[in-house]
Formats: C-alpha cells, sequence, structure tokens
C-alpha cells in the first residue's frame, strides 16, 4: 500500500471519530444557564416601547342614566316566580347544560373518526379527466388534440396492521368520548345539587337572623319598659340596642347572601337570574347511608369514570405500538382503471383497461420504526401509570368523602341537642329577667349561643346532604338512565 492511500485512510478515521464526538457533544445536557439568551433576552426587553396609556378615573357609579342609551335596545326577561326542588334543578341543570352538548359534539366527532379510520381498509376510486392541444415542427407543422378519461381503483388489502391500529384507536376514543358524556352529566348533577342546597343553607340561616332580629327587639322592647320603670339602668338599653343593631346588620348580610345563592343556582339551571324561587320544603332531607366503605371503593373502581378514560387510553396506546410495529411489515394493494382516449372531445373513443397488484416493504429506514416504536412503548408505560395513579388517587378521594358523611353526620345529632339547650336556656334567661332576678348580659349571651347552635345546625345538615352528593359522584354513579349503563 501507498503513501497515498495511506494518507487517504488516515483521513477517514479522523473524519470518523471527530463525527462520533460531535454525536457525544449533541447528547451532552447543558446543566447551567446561557447567558448569551439572556443577554438578547434583555436586548429585546429594552427595545420594546410601552405605549403611553391614558387611565379613565371618572367614577361611572356617579354618573346619572349610565348607559341608557347602549342597553335600550336589550331588555332583561320579565321576573317569573318559579316553585323549585332538589329533583327539578337538577333535571333542569341536566337539560340546559352547555358543557354537556359540547361533550356530545364531541362523542360525535370521535364517532366520525372511526368511520375515517375505517376508510382506510376500503378500496379508493378515482376519475380523471386531460385535455391537451400540441404543435409539432418537423418537416410539416402538426397541430394536434388529445383527450383522455381514465377510471382508477387501489384497494389496500395488507397495511401491516397500520389501518387495523387506527380502526381499533378509532374505536377506543370513541368509547372514551361516550364516558366523557357520563361525566360530564355527573358533574353538571353535583353542581346543581351544591347550587341548590347552598341556597336552601342561604333560606335557613337568613331564616334564623330573621328570628335573632325579632327577639332582640322584643328583648329591647322589655329592656326600655324596665328602664322607664327605674328597675334597670340605662347600660342594659344601650347594649341591647348595639345587639340589636348587630344582628340587624347579620340580618342584612344573610338576605343577601341568599339572594347570590338564588342567582347562582338559576345561573347553573341556565334559567332567567331573576327568577324568584321558593322551595317546595325549605328542611334539608337526612337519608341514612348504609353501604361500607369498603363497598363504596369497590364500586369507583368499577364506575369512576376516569379509570374507565384511563383504561381506554392504556387500549389506545397498545394499538400505537401496533401501528409503529407496522413499519417493518409490508404492505399489500391491488390496482385497476379503465381508460379512454381520443383526439376528439370528450376523449372516449379508445379503450383499455389494467390490473394489478402490488408490494412494498421498507427493509431499512434509517432506524425511524424502532424509534417509532420505543416512543409508543414509553408512552404505553405513561399510560399504564397515569391508570395506577388514577385509582389510587380515587380510592382516597373516596374514603375521604365517606369519613366526611358520616362526620357530618354525628354533627347533626350534636348539633341538633345543642340547639334544644340552647332554646332552653334563652327561655330561662328572658324569664329570670323579665322577673328582676336575671341580668341583661344572660340574655344577650343566650341569644347569641342560639344562633351560633342553629347556625351549626344547618350547616351540619348543609354539609351531610353536600357529603352524600360528593360521595355519589366519587362512585361513578351516572347522572342520567342510559340503556348502555346499568349500575347494582
Amino acid at each position: 500500500m501507498n503513501k497515498k492511500r495511506y494518507a487517504v485512510l488516515a483521513s477517514a478515521v479522523i473524519l470518523s471519530l471527530g463525527a462520533g464526538f460531535n454525536v457525544m457533544a449533541a447528547d451532552s445536557v447543558r446543566t447551567t444557564t446561557d447567558p448569551a439568551i439572556t443577554s438578547r433576552a434583555l436586548k429585546n426587553d429594552a427595545a420594546e416601547k410601552e405605549a403611553a396609556r391614558k387611565v379613565d378615573f371618572t367614577n361611572r357609579l356617579l354618573a346619572k342614566n349610565l348607559g341608557t342609551e347602549d342597553v335600550t335596545a336589550v331588555k332583561a326577561p320579565a321576573a317569573k316566580a318559579l316553585n323549585i326542588d332538589l329533583k327539578g334543578a337538577v333535571t333542569t341543570a341536566l337539560n340546559n347544560n352547555r358543557d354537556i352538548r359540547l361533550s356530545e359534539y364531541a362523542l360525535e366527532k370521535a364517532k366520525a373518526q372511526v368511520s375515517e379510520a375505517a376508510a382506510g381498509k376500503n378500496p379508493q376510486v378515482s376519475y380523471d379527466w386531460k385535455g391537451g392541444r400540441a404543435k409539432t415542427n418537423q418537416t410539416v407543422k402538426v397541430i394536434s388534440n388529445s383527450y383522455s378519461n381514465g377510471i382508477n381503483v387501489t384497494w389496500p388489502i395488507w397495511t401491516g396492521g397500520a389501518v387495523e391500529g387506527a380502526i381499533d384507536s378509532a374505536r377506543y376514543a370513541e368509547d372514551a368520548a361516550n364516558v366523557a358524556v357520563y361525566q360530564q352529566e355527573a358533574a353538571t348533577k353535583l353542581s346543581a345539587t351544591k347550587a341548590y342546597y347552598q341556597w336552601l343553607e342561604a333560606i335557613n340561616l337568613a331564616d334564623v337572623a330573621d328570628e335573632s332580629v325579632s327577639n332582640l327587639a322584643g328583648h329591647l322592647s322589655n329592656v326600655k319598659q324596665q328602664f322607664n320603670a327605674g328597675i334597670v339602668a340605662k347600660l342594659d338599653v344601650l347594649s341591647s340596642n348595639v345587639s340589636l343593631a348587630n344582628a340587624k346588620e347579620a340580618d342584612i348580610s344573610a338576605k343577601n347572601t341568599r339572594d347570590v345563592a338564588e342567582a347562582n343556582l338559576n345561573n347553573v339551571m341556565r334559567i332567567p337570574m331573576n327568577t324568584k324561587l321558593t322551595p317546595t320544603d325549605k328542611h334539608f332531607p337526612q337519608p341514612d347511608i348504609t353501604i361500607t366503605m369498603e363497598q363504596a371503593i369497590a364500586m369507583a373502581e368499577k364506575y369512576r369514570w376516569e379509570l374507565v378514560q384511563a383504561d381506554y387510553n392504556v387500549k389506545m396506546a397498545e394499538e400505537a405500538v401496533r401501528i409503529a410495529r407496522a413499519g417493518y411489515m409490508p404492505t399489500v394493494a391491488l390496482t385497476g382503471g379503465y381508460s379512454w382516449n381520443d383526439d376528439d372531445f370528450p376523449g372516449f373513443k379508445h379503450e383499455g383497461w389494467s390490473v394489478g397488484g402490488g408490494l412494498s416493504w421498507s427493509i431499512f429506514d434509517g432506524g425511524a420504526t424502532d424509534a417509532k416504536i420505543r416512543e409508543a412503548k414509553a408512552d404505553l408505560k405513561t399510560a399504564e401509570e397515569t391508570l395506577l395513579k388514577s385509582r389510587e388517587s380515587i380510592e382516597l378521594e373516596v374514603r375521604q368523602d365517606y369519613l366526611n358523611v358520616f362526620s357530618a353526620k354525628e354533627k347533626i345529632r350534636a348539633t341538633e341537642a345543642a340547639v334544644a339547650e340552647a332554646e332552653e336556656a334563652y327561655k330561662i334567661a328572658t324569664v329570670r329577667y323579665a322577673s328582676g332576678v336575671g341580668i341583661n348580659l344572660d340574655v344577650l349571651d343566650a341569644q347569641l349561643q342560639l344562633n351560633q347552635a342553629r347556625t351549626n345546625y344547618i350547616t351540619a345538615l348543609y354539609d351531610y346532604n353536600i357529603g352524600l352528593a360528593t360521595l355519589e359522584n366519587a362512585m361513578g354513579i351516572p347522572a342520567v338512565i342510559h340503556t348502555e349503563t346499568t349500575v347494582k
């Protein structure tokens, strides 16, 4: 081997080593910030010019006839009255909810995508027509016309499993979209239930505040009579006045909370928000729960929407691996066609046909298929890990909701007894004060404790009913009866 060949080989080795070093450098991970990037960002930020903004400090709330010229064309609907209960509120919300409609549209799209994927197995038929005019400069100049028509058929017989995997994946996506409809229905039911019970709680708390004002007003009248008779000091009148004023302030807040809760319920039901609602029954129900925690968890693991969807995600990830592996497989297709051509328009004189078949097999694609398979397998592992993580989270959620229900149930019993005792204590305090035995502070404290006891009782009833609704949702119980789903 001469020196020239040695030089060529040495150059090749050096170039190979250089390429290897470049690959290693590309694979290395930079663990520090790049000053050049920061400097460029600061430079761009300095180049930005802030537009001058003229701030409006006019208090529009003090203007007369604010915006009347803009709102005259849009009139609010006339206020209506409606008697409502929990079933009516939930039913109305489910029938009017836009998110449910959006999930149903997503389901329609998923169904169409199944048909789109299935079209990959069907023959494709195409028609083409061509027309042209040409001039040739030979011994004799000739101008000729050409017209052709053709119908071609291509039928993919085998795609290595790619089309089949795409069809199965689309079907799983359709099933997941179907589950999403149930999930949104249940979320709407829970939202309407919470809104209804919040409104019911606000109504009852407003009644407590009203009764507190009434009691303190009556007590103040009694105190004034005794003060005028010279029996009690003016301090009793002043302290009673202050307590009554505080009660009135609390009453105003309670009524405002009630009105806001009413508007919120109207909004959840998607009816005019100025609708005047009247509950058919102001009392909270107290249904007994008989299932065990283990039964609740078992039902959630079977019916909870997130878990069902996670199952479908795993299946779709498996199909993605199958589709990626199809890159190693050959594809087979049949083709056929019928054609016509002529010098005269439209070109249907001379006819012919063709039938054929073909096999295509990518022997080596530079490692792209192998990379796609590894990517799909990583997605599959992610889907499986997400499924297990969801199961753990849902089990914890059900346990918490279950325990909260029984905690609220125990609070109902405790606060119910406290209300009875507080009512008795208030009666005793008022009688003692009227008889000249007790002091004014005893009456005011008894009224305050009575308010607190009643508030605690109403809150416990609210927590219990909300807890039941939340537990039902956590267990995956459908809100709407569907023919394809039955919870036993």
